[in-house]
């Protein structure tokens, strides 16, 4: 059973977790335009502070992008990839019934197969270049 404490509020955090040191910066309305740019391009939209952060601290001097971008721009994309998935099913179902009672062309079929190839193809590249940005911003 917990007790009541009179001190209420946040947990205390570990001495390891606690910032103690602020710094306060100033910036021209042109050095402020330019950071805000480049913060929104590496998709760190209105966290100025986390951006110049991971700045100043990373060795290189710049800032992987944010990968809630991404996840953001897949959440975007899953159903569309997932309506693709459902038509070419759909086809596939057809074009099989139709091959079963002889009713389709063989040329129909061959071009049939080679547009399923190279959507299968398209799709292993986005899946390349999604790994290869995530081991990108992991380094």
């Amino acid at each position: 059973m917990k007790t009541w404490n009179a001190q209420g509020g946040r947990p205390r955090k570990e001495p390891k977790e606690r910032k103690d040191w602020r710094l306060n910066l100033c910036f021209t309305e042109e050095e402020y335009n330019a950071l805000s740019r480049e913060m929104e391009d590496a998709g760190y939209k209105d966290k100025l502070g986390l951006y110049a952060k991971s700045k100043l601290l990373n060795q290189q001097g710049t800032v992987p992008h944010n990968p809630k971008v991404l996840f953001a721009a897949l959440n975007k994309l899953s159903p569309e990839l997932k309506k693709v998935g459902a038509n070419i099913n759909q086809i596939a179902r057809y074009v099989n019934y139709l091959d079963k009672n002889n009713m389709v062309n063989p040329a129909f079929i061959l071009e049939y197969n080679q547009h399923f190839k190279r959507m299968a193809e398209v799709q292993h590249e986005y899946a390349l270049a999604i790994k290869a940005y995530l081991r990108a911003i992991v380094k």
